[in-house]
């Protein structure tokens, strides 16, 4: 009885936090984009993605291998009168030895991280995690407006932040020739 309540409270919380909404309307509508861009693609019309494919070797646990892929829009600038690339969500899957990981990042329109979801096998069953991020007016505890773990939290807030960021930075360096 106890556990019924407990969800119902969690799932009601979520229902009713503003940003959690907004959230999940900018997650589908970023995976509606991506589905349309890949049906342009095999048309032969360019996706705007960008995949970054990277092979490997970890002392100690064998060869991984990265891959990750930038959604992205292009975007112009009228102080500088040039266009850029400006990504909206990103995907990372990757392994360390037999634990295999999967990420993604969903960005708001100033390029901050809205949300981040992760899928991996650390425990030999499957760990899920997503952690829904506050707007720059909204206070919260480590940034996390609400959060959803399947067992316990695989990744610590700050420590998404710092990838989200990292992978922005990345593509920035990649794609917007920003050296």
């Amino acid at each position: 009885m106890l556990l019924m309540l407990s969800c119902h409270c969690g799932m009601q919380a979520q229902s009713d936090n503003p940003r959690v909404a907004e959230i999940r309307k900018m997650y589908a509508k970023a995976k509606q984009d991506i589905s349309d861009a890949q049906k342009l693609a095999k048309e032969g019309q360019p996706a705007n993605e960008t995949v970054v494919n990277s092979n490997y070797m970890l002392p100690g646990s064998g060869p991984g291998k990265c891959t990750t892929h930038y959604y992205y829009t292009l975007e112009e600038d009228e102080n500088l009168g040039r266009y850029f690339f400006n990504p909206y969500f990103i995907t990372n899957s990757y392994n360390v030895a037999a634990h295999k990981y999967y990420q993604e990042f969903l960005y708001d329109k100033e390029g901050n991280l809205a949300f981040y979801y992760e899928k991996n096998n650390q425990s030999g069953k499957d760990e899920e995690t997503r952690l829904y991020f506050a707007d720059e007016n909204q206070k919260a505890v480590d940034g996390i407006v609400y959060e959803i773990n399947t067992r316990s939290r695989t990744i610590e807030p700050p420590f998404a932040l710092r990838i989200g960021q990292e992978l922005m930075t990345a593509f920035h360096n990649l794609m917007n020739r920003e050296f």
